[in-house]
């Protein structure tokens, strides 16, 4: 059975004002009881699904002769006008609240950049005062390795050697620190000369060959024979595959493997560091690159050092006009790659 169709109700200004029977009862144009009146007539009508199932109550009070149309119009108009300064009175207190807010936030803003430069230039200040000491430190290191203050006892050479390992470790650990506030303050320069890429694979690989051992990790050199060359920064892209390739060799297990590849196509050579170590999550893969961040984990807290290297790594790499490329899959492993151009002469 179909149901019976009803007549939209019309459209009138009173649907803009909510609670109107309240303001005409304030305003005096009607009383209380006729007011109640109405509503329970409005009530009765949407119970019944009347033809006035949706009547407005100013429509009803009118109906009821308790209130004439012009009355009713003018008490409309006056609560729309009500009602449209009421939204611009929360507009422009809105506005303003934006105002405030946008200020504290420039303001809390340029504090944090005051902190960072505070922090940098610290950073720097206590790098330098460290470094001089522990020149001192790895010097009369040398002269005991050396042998000018006399001979040593096993003993004695294996504490001397130990210590060694350790300024040897403070002293990479104060010149990643010296780089980051270099990086920090705009200062990264770039010394480029065409080298060769194996060299530099080959040269990181003996450099870290010790950890390696010391962890029971194995080193592979996956390298292209006739590689062409590249115009970089030596040292800075030595100090980049060291320190991938100490990263890699901390986070594998022992047994594990790290292999160090060199590659190229047309235009391009590619550096690539790859392990079967812990991996990262993708979602976390970008936090890597945060200075003075490390993952959660207790091989990452285990293995030590400022959470900048790769920070450092990223920015000298990006210097060179190139990006570094990070793939990885938790549990089994991570691969980190970078490339750069074939010099023309050399194609």
């Amino acid at each position: 059975m179909n149901q019976e169709t009803r007549p939209a109700p019309s459209i009138t200004p009173e649907i803009l004002t909510p609670r109107l029977g309240d303001y005409l009862v304030e305003k005096g144009l009607i009383s209380s009881d006729q007011l109640a009146e109405a509503l329970t007539i409005q009530k009765n009508q949407k119970e019944t699904g009347g033809v006035s199932e949706k009547a407005l109550i100013g429509e009803i009070l009118v109906s009821l002769h308790y209130l004439d149309k012009q009355s009713l119009d003018r008490a409309v108009t006056e609560m729309i006008v009500r009602l449209k300064m009421a939204l611009e009175k929360s507009n422009a207190l809105l506005e303003e609240r934006v105002k405030e807010r946008t200020q504290e936030l420039e303001y809390a803003l340029e504090k944090i950049k005051l902190l960072n430069a505070h922090k940098a230039e610290f950073v720097a200040n206590i790098s330098h005062e460290l470094r001089t000491p522990l020149t001192h430190i790895m010097g009369y290191n040398y002269l005991l390795l050396d042998g000018s203050f006399g001979h040593l006892s096993e003993e004695q050479l294996d504490a001397v050697i130990s210590m060694k390992s350790a300024t040897d470790r403070l002293e990479l650990l104060i010149t990643d620190l010296i780089s980051f506030t270099e990086i920090e303050h705009g200062k990264l320069q770039l010394n480029t000369r065409p080298v060769n890429p194996n060299d530099i694979c080959e040269q990181a690989i003996k450099n870290n060959q010790d950890l390696a051992n010391q962890k029971k990790v194995h080193i592979i050199l996956q390298k292209k024979e006739d590689i062409s060359p590249v115009l970089v920064d030596q040292e800075k892209i030595m100090w980049v595959m060291n320190h991938l390739l100490d990263n890699a060799i901390k986070f594998t297990a022992p047994d594990g493997y790290v292999l160090v590849k060199t590659s190229q196509n047309m235009n391009q050579v590619f550096f690539c560091v790859s392990d079967t170590g812990i991996g990262i999550p993708k979602e976390r893969i970008s936090e890597i690159f945060e200075p003075f961040h490390q993952l959660d984990g207790s091989m990452t807290r285990n293995a030590g050092g400022t959470g900048i290297g790769l920070t450092i790594a990223k920015e000298i790499i990006e210097a060179h006009q190139s990006e570094i490329k990070v793939y990885s899959q938790p549990g089994k492993g991570t691969e980190i790659r970078f490339a750069f151009p074939i010099l023309k002469e050399a194609v």
